[in-house]
């Protein structure tokens, strides 16, 4: 099916032009460049995205870390993992990270 809006297709649904601004910014804030962007939302999806972002970054970070053990990583994919889902189940759409 052709998409007439020129989106680009992710995992089974198509990301509009603010859905690419967000990711862009998230991978800069990810690799520790300095964003500025505002959410606008209710304060249930406002919490998701807020927790979503931070045990995604949380779980980078351990994963970078050269102590790290086993588990705590997977300790921090969990909360991810729930985050992500938290997230899923507020906005309706897939955590991207």
């Amino acid at each position: 099916m052709k998409n007439e809006n020129k989106d680009t297709l992710v995992e089974g649904g198509y990301l509009n032009l603010t859905g690419k601004m967000l990711i862009a910014a998230l991978g800069a804030w990810f690799v520790g460049k300095a964003v500025s962007t505002k959410i606008r939302g209710n304060e249930d999806e406002i919490r998701a995205v807020t927790n979503a972002l931070l045990a995604s970054r949380r779980f980078q970070d351990e994963l970078q870390h050269p102590g790290a053990s086993v588990q705590s990583v997977v300790d921090k994919l969990h909360i991810k993992q729930m985050s992500a889902a938290e997230f899923e189940r507020i906005l309706g759409v897939r955590w991207p990270l």
